[in-house]
C-alpha cells in the first residue's frame, strides 16, 4: 500500500489525509483523499462504484452519489492546480485514474542558447548604473556589440517568458495594501532592468501592488497589463496563447514556484519567501516544447 503519490507538482499524503502543492497545503477532506489513494494502487483500471463504497465508506450508510461528490472535489484540485483531467468517467460502472503528461513536462537537459542570449543581454544592462535611471533613464545601445546578435522577432519562435514578484507593498495589516515608496522605486528599478524587452503581453493578478508594478513597468510601452487568476492558471492554453512571444507575469510569493514548475513541467522552483522581491524568473520555449529557465538574483541599489 503507498503512503504518499507524487503528480507533477502534487503531492497526496495518505499517512495525513494532506495534499500539497509545491508546499502549499491545500483544503480536501479524507474520504476524498481515500477514494484517491484507491485509484491511484489501481491506475489504469476501472474501479466499480461498489468497490469505494466497500472500501472507503465501510459499515457506514451511504449512497453512490458521495463516490461522485468525492470524485467531483479531487476534479477541483486538479482544476486549480493547472493538471490535466486524471480521472476518467466509465459510465454507470465507475471511475478510472490515467495519469497524463504533456508537452510541458519535458526536461531540459541544458540551458539553451536562447536563454544564455536573455542572460547576456540583462548582465550588459546591469553594468549600467541604475541609480541614474531612477531619475533620467539612459538609453544602452548595443549596435555596435559583438558580444552576442540579437535575433529578429520576425525570424524567432521562440517563447520568452519573465515573471516577477510585485514591488514591496505599503502594509502587511491590509488585504489589499497599495505599494510603499520604496516599492514604487523598485518597479521603477525592474522598469529599468528590462528596458531593452519588448514586451508583447503583460499580465497581473487582480491586487493593488501588482497592478502597479506591472503598471510601472509597462508605461509607454503601449501594452496593457492582462489580469490572470493563479488558482485557475491554465498552463496549455497561456502557452499557446504567447507561442513566439515575450511575455511578463507579474505574481506573488505563494503563487511563483507552482505556475513555473506547472510551465516547465517539473519540481524545480520550491517556495519562496515572503521576504523575496529579488528575483526575475526566465523561461524559454522552443518550437518543439522543450523548456529551459533559470532564475537571477537582482538586488536594487541602494
Amino acid at each position: 500500500m503507498i503512503k504518499k503519490y507524487t503528480l507533477k507538482h502534487l503531492i497526496f499524503d495518505f499517512h495525513d489525509y494532506k495534499v500539497w502543492a509545491n508546499g502549499v497545503e491545500l483544503t480536501i477532506d479524507h474520504k476524498a483523499v481515500e477514494v484517491f489513494k484507491l485509484l491511484a494502487e489501481n491506475a489504469g483500471k476501472t474501479i466499480r462504484i461498489d468497490d469505494f463504497m466497500d472500501k472507503v465508506w465501510t459499515n457506514k450508510p451511504s449512497g453512490p452519489e458521495v463516490v461522485t461528490a468525492a470524485i467531483a472535489r479531487l476534479r477541483k484540485i486538479f482544476k486549480i492546480t493547472g493538471l490535466d483531467e486524471q480521472i476518467v468517467t466509465v459510465h454507470k460502472v465507475g471511475y478510472r485514474f490515467e495519469p497524463k503528461l504533456d508537452s510541458t513536462q519535458r526536461q531540459p537537459t541544458h540551458i539553451s542558447k536562447w536563454l544564455w542570449l536573455l542572460l547576456g543581454f540583462l548582465l550588459v544592462s546591469l553594468s549600467i548604473n541604475f541609480k541614474q535611471y531612477l531619475n533620467e533613464p539612459t538609453e544602452l545601445s548595443l549596435k555596435n556589440s559583438n558580444a552576442f546578435a540579437i535575433t529578429p522577432e520576425s525570424k524567432s519562435n521562440m517563447t520568452q517568458i519573465y515573471v516577477l514578484r510585485h514591488a514591496e507593498k505599503s502594509s502587511y495589516d491590509e488585504s489589499d495594501p497599495d505599494l510603499s515608496e520604496y516599492g514604487v522605486n523598485h518597479a521603477k528599478y525592474w522598469k529599468s532592468v528590462l528596458q531593452h524587452i519588448t514586451f508583447d503581453q503583460i499580465y497581473t493578478t487582480d491586487f493593488k501592488r501588482n497592478i502597479k508594478t506591472a503598471a510601472i513597468i509597462s508605461k509607454g510601452s503601449g501594452v496593457e497589463a492582462e489580469v490572470y487568476h493563479p488558482m485557475s492558471f491554465e498552463v496549455l492554453k497561456f502557452i499557446n496563447k504567447i507561442k513566439g512571444q515575450k511575455a511578463l507575469i507579474i505574481g506573488h510569493s505563494n503563487t511563483i514556484p507552482d505556475m513555473l514548475n506547472r510551465i516547465i513541467g517539473e519540481s524545480k522552483y520550491p517556495p519562496m519567501s515572503h521576504k523575496n522581491y529579488n528575483t526575475l524568473h526566465l523561461v524559454t520555449i522552443d518550437n518543439n516544447g522543450n523548456t529551459a529557465s533559470t532564475v537571477l538574483n537582482i538586488e536594487m541599489p541602494q
